[in-house]
Formats: structure tokens, C-alpha cells, sequence
């Protein structure tokens, strides 16, 4: 193991988060250096399915520095972003290497030692950006590994074509799920069946003619109580008798939302009342290609696609740590503690936790800003105590 001769820094991912949070360390005249498994920046974002977009505005949702395009419009696609992001990276150089593969993190001698598919250096401080879109998850369903239709995660969902004329049936209750079922409504309708483990929240995408980002903007100045209250009732504002549509919903307040992040805009609603998706309740197991429910009933299907969700992208990370109810470590909650600071590991820091407010990407340019002037300060406090010693 040797230590780096290049940097103080290690930033772990080459999306959104690691690539904030180089440009902060570099407008910090912080030594640093990105590394990322794939061969380009932001993988993920380049493979996602056509119809995706960002459920928050482009206009909160760029990287430092350099806004989206107007052309974009209010929701970007997922391609957009993408293209956006090659071409922020291309007007913003950074010391990124690509096709490296951190294998193992530990503490050794007040630092860190990194494992990765090029050798072992040692470095004073570590951010982890993987996040979490990078390790998807599928639960541990009986009949999965002996399905004999086509099975994947929404992650490798890409075309819709590619179910033309199948009976597919779309586990999980969320945005990915809804979003897929309905892209698939061009190619196969009627065909589709949404399951629904738990209960689901529908929202309006522009509650009373405004974006639900506008109105968190327009609600801010609000006394915190208040706030809450007038954005339960307008951010979670629904559509009328949804409740005839079978669906087992959750409450539309933000703290009794149910398990799913809501479903936003009449597309899926209107769907659910013209036939083309069907929803069904959540799958038990799957025996040849036959889907079996919770409720009892068996459905004969082609095609399953697990929108199920991701965890933390941090399997590399060879450390002890608490974690939320979600599977993130810990952080420091005190500002002057540190705020992207990991609980108990000096040195290691973590940026894309945050997905509430205005959302994740919003959320990533602040925690990378954050974390650059944390990471100043601990490195000097750092370097004075070895001075001193």
C-alpha cells in the first residue's frame, strides 16, 4: 500500500454526487480525485428507459454552476439529463479516472485505506457518492431463480418494444413502477398488471396549475408549522374518486404517506379507468410462468419486471456502522459536527443521502458543497495536529 501522492481526497462515484463534490474540492484548492467502475460519467443516467423524467424542475435540479437548458422544459427526460451532464463535465474538467473498481475501504492509521482494481493507496479523507441507483434489489421472492418467462429489475429496463405482445406484470408501487407500466401501455395494453405490496399514493403533478417543486419554493417563507400544513394539502392534493379504482391508498399527508414515493399526474390514473393497466395485489411467488398473489389468485405471465427499489451502494465499505431505516450510514447531525460527516469514522463523508425537499439532485449540489467546506476544515485541523505532535 503506498499513499497517494495526488490527493487528500478520494471521491468514490462519478455521477451527480461525486462529480459536485469534485468541483467543490477543486474550486476549494483541495487535492482530490474521482474514481468510478464504468467507462463514462453517469452511467446510470445513460441507461435509463426513454420515458423517464425528473419528477422535480430542471431549474433546481442542475449541477453547480451551469444551469439546464431552457429547451428542456419544466421536467426534463432522463436522456436530457444525461446530455446535460456530458456536456457539464466537458466545460468542467475534472480529475476523474473511469473503468476503476474500489473493492475495499478500511481505516488504517487515521486514514483510509482503498482497495481498488488498479492497486491500494491511503488517503486522509473519503466520500462516498455511489449512492444507490447503482445496486438494485429484488426480494427474496419464492420461484425466481426457476421463472421461466423473462425476469429483471426496472434498472435494466430500457425498451419497451422489447415486451411487445407479452402479459407482463410490474412489481412495486412507486414511480419506476408506475412509469414502466405505463410506457408499456404503447406496445402490449391490457396486458399489464401493477402489483401492489402494500398501498400507493397518488399526487397531482400540478397541484391547482403549479409544479409541486414551485409550490415548496412558494411555501418556504411560511413558519415551519404552517409550511407543513399547507404543503400536505397541496403537494398531496390527489384526483377525484380515486378511490374507485381498486387501489389501496395510503394517506396523502407527507408523514402518513404510505411505503411508496407518490405517483405524480393523471397518466397512470387514467390507465387504471381505460383497462390497459390492471392492478393486483402483491406477488407471493412465481412458479413456472405463473405469478402467484398474495390474495390467492394465479396469473399466467411472459414477463416480470421488479421495481423493487435499490439499497446504498456501499458494499466496498469495510467498516462498522449504524445505519437508518433505509440501510444509509449515519451521519453527523449537528452543523458544527459536521453535517455530511459519517457518525464516528473521521474521514469519511457522504454525499446523495438527502431525497426530500426539492428533491435529490437539488439536494446533492448542497451536501457536495457542504461537505467541500467540512473537508477544508477537517484537513486543516488535521494537519495542525500532526504539526503539533
Amino acid at each position: 500500500m503506498s499513499s497517494s501522492a495526488m490527493a487528500d481526497v478520494l471521491v468514490i462515484g462519478a455521477g451527480p454526487a461525486g462529480l459536485s463534490s469534485g468541483y467543490y474540492l477543486q474550486h476549494a484548492g483541495i487535492a482530490y480525485e474521482i474514481v468510478d467502475r464504468a467507462d463514462r460519467i453517469g452511467s446510470t443516467w445513460n441507461s435509463l428507459y426513454p420515458s423517464l423524467k425528473l419528477n422535480t424542475a430542471g431549474f433546481v435540479s442542475h449541477m453547480p454552476g451551469q444551469r439546464m437548458p431552457l429547451r428542456y422544459g419544466l421536467l426534463p427526460t432522463g436522456k436530457q439529463y444525461y446530455d446535460y451532464l456530458s456536456e457539464w463535465s466537458r466545460r468542467h474538467p475534472l480529475n476523474v479516472r473511469l473503468s476503476v473498481d474500489v473493492r475495499r475501504v478500511t481505516a488504517v492509521d487515521g486514514g483510509w485505506c482503498v482497495e481498488t482494481s488498479e492497486g491500494s493507496n491511503w488517503y486522509p479523507v473519503v466520500v462516498l457518492a455511489t449512492g444507490r441507483f447503482s445496486h438494485p434489489t429484488i426480494p427474496p421472492i419464492p420461484g425466481l431463480d426457476s421463472f421461466e418467462g423473462m425476469l429483471i429489475h426496472a434498472h435494466d429496463f430500457a425498451d419497451a418494444a422489447a415486451f411487445a405482445g407479452k402479459r407482463v406484470l410490474v412489481v412495486g408501487s412507486g414511480p419506476s413502477g408506475a412509469d414502466i407500466a405505463i410506457a408499456l401501455t404503447q406496445v402490449t395494453p391490457g396486458n399489464i398488471m401493477l402489483s401492489i405490496h402494500s398501498d400507493m399514493v397518488i399526487a397531482r403533478r400540478n397541484p391547482y396549475g403549479i409544479n409541486d417543486t414551485i409550490w415548496k419554493i412558494l411555501l418556504r417563507p411560511f413558519p415551519a408549522p404552517l409550511c407543513k400544513w399547507l404543503s400536505d394539502r397541496i403537494n398531496f392534493q390527489s384526483y377525484p374518486n380515486v378511490e374507485s379504482l381498486g387501489l389501496p391508498l395510503a394517506p396523502n399527508r407527507d408523514d402518513r404517506q404510505g411505503t411508496s414515493v407518490p405517483v405524480r399526474g393523471p397518466e397512470f390514473v387514467q390507465a387504471i379507468r381505460c383497462g390497459t393497466i390492471k392492478p393486483v395485489r402483491g406477488l407471493a411467488a412465481l412458479q413456472g410462468r405463473c405469478a402467484l398473489l398474495d390474495d390467492g389468485s394465479v396469473h399466467e405471465v411472459d414477463a416480470v419486471i421488479m421495481a423493487t427499489g435499490y439499497q446504498p451502494a456501499l458494499d466496498y465499505l469495510d467498516v462498522d456502522f449504524e445505519t437508518d431505516d433505509q440501510g444509509w450510514p449515519l451521519r453527523e447531525t449537528e452543523r458544527d459536527q459536521g453535517a455530511t460527516a459519517l457518525r464516528d469514522h473521521a474521514g469519511l463523508f457522504l454525499v446523495g443521502r438527502n431525497y426530500r425537499g426539492l428533491g435529490a439532485l437539488y439536494n446533492i449540489r448542497q451536501e457536495a458543497r457542504m461537505a467541500a467546506d467540512e473537508i477544508a476544515t477537517y484537513l486543516k485541523r488535521r494537519n495542525a495536529t500532526r504539526r503539533e505532535a
